[in-house]
Formats: structure tokens, C-alpha cells, sequence
């Protein structure tokens, strides 16, 4: 100590080297825990891709046979395939279709958020009109609305901006958006309407859905998105669902730099829109 107070120069040596040996430490410190943090996030990686292709095989395994019940189905249906169905076999036959799209359209959410939640999910963009995909957005919910007694009204207005986006996702959010109208909405008093329109800002359109149904209440609003999230209004425990459909809709409208914007108050009907930008 006396040695120190008599020369500080050496003192502020020997401080000196001590930091260096602390800060050798630290740094080598450092390199382990990035080693290991390297490690684990491989390890994350490898996790995550086994998931990956289980819910993938699974997806995959599922709709081989799924396939082949809709597609004797689908023949059962036809008077000329098979012969004519009593009124009871033609009410077996339909059940048997309904329930197996209701199951592909669960393995196709399913298979969305799968690939969503690992980032393997990418648009396949391509210069489109929103009114290009009216005929297949109706095709695929005229059964539903049929056999839900609703009425869908489609209002494009003219000359709205192109979209340069995948057209098939954007059909596949939109379809989502419109199935749930048709579901929450009680049995032949749905006036549902899907609107195209552009906005105050140059260049934007925006697309909406809306219907007369049950609505929400702001905590339900809230929980939109969570994964399999179900309000506990009768008519929705009532109807087969899994509460992946909005998550979906929220992940693929992410990909697009856009996000879900709802109005909905309880036994008022709600109103799901986004926005996209045209070129």
C-alpha cells in the first residue's frame, strides 16, 4: 500500500492490468454465453422444424383419405353414377360432404398457421383487380349461404387501384372474413355485405365485411387473433369451429403490411375491414 502512495504510476499499473485480466474474463465471458445462446437457438431451429413437418404430415396424411370420402360422396350425389338416393340416403350423402369440408377447411388453417408461426409462409404476387376474384370469393360461399338462408350483397366500386398481392391469399382472407358472417349470424336473417372501396389516401383501398349477425363485446374484440379463442355467446359454442380462422386472417394481412380493423358491438353486427395499397 505504502509502496502505491509513493509512486502512483505503478499503481495505476497494476490497476491497469487487473482491468485487463477483468475484461479478458468478461469477454471470454461473453463468447461462452454466445456459444451457448448460438446453440440454443440452433436447437430452437431444429424444434421448430420438427413441428413443422409433423403438423405438415399430419395435414398431409389426413386429407388423402379425406379426399377419396368427399370424392364417393360426391359421385353417391349424382343420380346417374350410382341411381337415384330416397330423400334419407341423398340427407346422408350431404351430411357426409358438409363435414368433410368443414374437416379441409380446418387442416387448411391449421396447415396457414403452421407455416405462419415459422415464417414459411410467403405472397406470390401478382398484378390483380379486387373485382378480378369476385366469382371465386362467391363460389366458395354460395353453399354456406345457401344452407344458411343468408343474402350477400357485393359492391365494388369502379376504378379502384390494381393490387399487386397474392390473389390467392387475399381470396382466402376474405372467404375466412365472409364464413364467419355466415356462421354468427342466426339462420335466415343474415344481410351480409362485402364492400371495395377506395379511401381518403391516395392509392388505398379498402375491403370490408360486414354483417347483421350476434356481434361482440370489446373484451371479445380484444381476444380476436388468440389462437382457438371462441366468444361464449350461445350461437358460437353452438357452431363447429377452432378459433383459427381470424389468426390466419391476421397473419396473412401482416405479410401484406396491413391489419385487421373491427366494428362490432353485441346484437349489432360487426363490420371486419382492411386496408391495401394499389400501384
Amino acid at each position: 500500500m505504502t509502496d502505491h502512495l509513493e509512486n502512483p504510476l505503478a499503481a495505476a499499473r497494476q490497476a491497469l492490468a487487473e482491468l485487463r485480466t477483468q475484461l479478458s474474463e468478461a469477454q471470454q465471458g461473453l463468447e461462452r454465453l454466445n456459444a451457448l445462446l448460438e446453440q440454443a437457438e440452433a436447437q430452437r431451429a431444429a424444434q421448430a422444424d420438427q413441428h413443422v413437418k409433423f403438423i405438415s404430415t399430419i395435414v398431409h396424411e389426413l386429407r388423402k383419405p379425406m379426399t377419396s370420402i368427399r370424392g364417393y360422396a360426391d359421385m353417391l350425389a349424382k343420380p346417374n353414377m350410382v341411381g337415384t338416393l330416397n330423400p334419407m340416403q341423398q340427407n346422408f350423402v350431404e351430411t357426409i360432404r358438409n363435414n368433410i369440408i368443414r374437416m379441409d377447411w380446418l387442416l387448411s388453417d391449421l396447415s396457414d398457421i403452421n407455416k405462419l408461426s415459422a415464417r414459411r409462409l410467403r405472397l406470390e404476387r401478382k398484378m390483380i383487380t379486387f373485382a378480378a376474384l369476385r366469382e371465386e370469393i362467391e363460389a366458395a360461399v354460395s353453399g354456406l349461404l345457401a344452407e344458411y338462408g343468408h343474402t350477400l350483397t357485393v359492391e365494388i366500386a369502379p376504378e379502384l387501384p390494381a393490387l399487386n398481392t397474392d390473389p390467392k391469399q387475399l381470396t382466402k382472407i376474405v372467404v375466412l372474413l365472409l364464413r364467419n358472417a355466415i356462421f354468427y349470424t342466426p339462420k335466415g336473417t343474415g344481410q351480409l355485405l362485402l364492400k371495395a372501396e377506395a379511401t381518403e389516401r391516395p392509392g388505398e383501398l379498402r375491403i370490408s365485411v360486414r354483417d347483421n349477425g350476434i356481434g361482440m363485446r370489446p373484451e371479445d374484440v380484444a381476444r380476436l387473433g388468440e389462437l382457438f379463442f371462441r366468444a361464449d355467446h350461445e350461437l358460437v359454442t353452438n357452431t363447429k369451429g377452432y378459433g383459427l380462422g381470424i389468426p390466419v386472417v391476421k397473419g396473412l394481412l401482416a405479410l401484406m403490411e396491413s391489419q385487421l380493423e373491427v366494428e362490432s358491438a353485441p346484437e349489432q353486427g360487426s363490420t371486419f375491414s382492411f386496408r391495401l395499397q394499389g400501384i
